[in-house]
């Protein structure tokens, strides 16, 4: 009988220490085989004694399979919270990633005037659109191109000299069309005194969807003396093709306003800190400098220009706020979607997103020429954008 039972006690050690195990705990059968011998031992009539050394045999036997699950159910705990760290450390890279393209969003367009006051003056046009939700600079070319009504037009200079004079001007045409030659037109704007010698420049100072300003400088030499003199004016663009009448401020603004400045045509809009406003000449100031000095002679009123003349003007933010931000900031542009803010500044345009976002490095940077200034800001949003791009492409070269 005793090899009996080392032989079971034998094969139930073997069965314990196999491994991998079917499963925790005891088999089915091998609880059925440890209660079948247990039952043939008490047949026996086995002395107690001895039936307590087997029970105690298998209970040894149990006790160490109790603490091997024991031991390799807690080893299975430890490891399982370094499983699930690989799966969490994999899900966190996608939502950082998203986070950064939200900030990037673009989706309004930017049509931009620029004058370049050098030897010579000249001006383009830049169009800033979307492309990938990244802002590009997607066209651009020579003179000024506006949007008027559903079209474009271009406000391009003509010369035309007579014998003893010789003028620059400006006139707005169909983007699509050509200008009316100089020749044509300007006899019917000019007057020609063959006494006189006339030098006549003009420049462009603003321009939106429906007005422009222009600044002019005349210098007429006669017998032994010279005299010089500039003066402002604001039309619209239609009127810029034809007998180019001065609208007084009043018209522009649909108001019978008293002050004399309110009722001259003598009148401009200009940039101010991040703005566009109304500048009128002050009475009895004497004109002499040139057309770029108009501001020395012309006094800013305190007057909200209307949709009319000013599509959108309202600025990201304050100009102390840019100041501090870009200490050599001339200007700054923010879109009607807030999605766009742009800084003129130390000879660059730096293109950024919400007026939240004026930190790191700017999603876009444009080189300007020295002494180049902002004359039109004219913002495309929704379908818009698109539709300015592909015109732009075609009319901007």
């Amino acid at each position: 009988m005793k090899r009996i039972d080392a032989e079971f006690e034998a094969e139930l050690d073997r069965e314990l220490s196999s491994a991998p195990l079917k499963r925790r705990g005891f088999t089915d059968e091998l609880r059925k085989r440890i209660e079948e011998r247990a039952d043939m031992q008490t047949k026996c009539a086995r002395p107690w004694l001895h039936v307590a050394g087997s029970f105690l045999s298998v209970s040894v036997v149990i006790a160490a399979f109790a603490a091997f699950l024991f031991v390799g159910d807690e080893a299975s705990k430890t490891a399982l919270p370094e499983e699930k760290l690989e799966p969490a450390n994999q899900l966190a890279q996608p939502l950082a990633f998203a986070d950064e393209g939200d900030q990037q969003s673009f989706t309004s367009g930017l049509l931009i005037g620029l004058r370049t006051d050098d030897k010579e003056t000249s001006y383009r046009t830049l169009y800033i659109a979307p492309r990938k939700e990244r802002p590009a600079l997607v066209a651009q070319g020579s003179g000024i191109l506006v949007p008027y009504k559903r079209d474009f037009w271009k406000i391009e200079p003509l010369h035309y000299e007579t014998v003893t004079d010789r003028y620059e001007f400006f006139v707005s045409h169909p983007a699509a069309q050509r200008a009316a030659e100089a020749r044509t037109i300007g006899p019917g704007l000019f007057k020609d005194n063959p006494n006189e010698k006339v030098i006549h420049a003009e420049k462009i100072l603003f321009a939106a969807n429906e007005y422009v300003s222009i600044g002019e400088t005349s210098e007429v030499l006669a017998g032994n003396g010279s005299s010089a003199k500039t003066r402002a004016w604001t039309t619209t663009i239609p009127n810029l093709a034809a007998k180019r009448r001065p609208v007084t401020l009043n018209e522009a603004l649909g108001t019978k306003l008293l002050p004399s400045e309110y009722g001259s045509s003598d009148w401009f809009v200009a940039r101010s800190e991040g703005r566009w406003v109304a500048m009128a000449a002050e009475a009895g100031a004497v004109r002499a400098a040139p057309a770029a000095g108009l501001e020395e002679s012309y006094r800013r009123l305190d007057v909200q220009l209307p949709k009319s003349v000013i599509n959108h003007d309202e600025p990201c933010c304050t100009w102390s706020d840019i100041g501090t931000r870009f200490p050599g900031a001339t200007d700054t542009f923010s879109s009607p979607d807030k999605d766009m803010t742009v800084v003129s500044t130390d000879g660059l345009l730096l293109v950024f997103g919400s007026p939240g976002r004026l930190t790191g490095e700017p999603a876009l940077t444009i080189k300007l020429k020295s002494k180049e200034t902002v004359v039109m800001a004219q913002w495309a949003t929704d379908h818009y954008v698109e539709e300015w791009a592909q015109k732009t492409a075609e009319l901007l070269r």
